[in-house]
């Protein structure tokens, strides 16, 4: 199972999904989009936030957390 198919899995049960970018040790949330996944990690101020495909999340990405409702 990919890590997109994860958080696919995770979304319909979980309230967050936090993820970590092993290259970089940034750590933050995502969530699935119409576009690709959604990242909400890094700087604080927003900067690294971005939406990429679901290959490259599941390349890229590792998911570390999964909080239920």
């Amino acid at each position: 199972m990919t890590e997109y198919e994860k958080l696919v899995e995770a979304e319909s049960y979980a309230h967050t999904i936090e993820i970590i970018e092993p290259a970089t040790g940034k750590t933050g949330v995502a969530n699935t989009t119409e576009d690709g996944v959604a990242l909400f990690y890094g700087a604080d101020d927003g900067s690294d936030d971005k939406v990429i495909s679901k290959e490259e999340f599941s390349e890229n990405f590792r998911i570390t957390a999964i909080i239920e409702h």
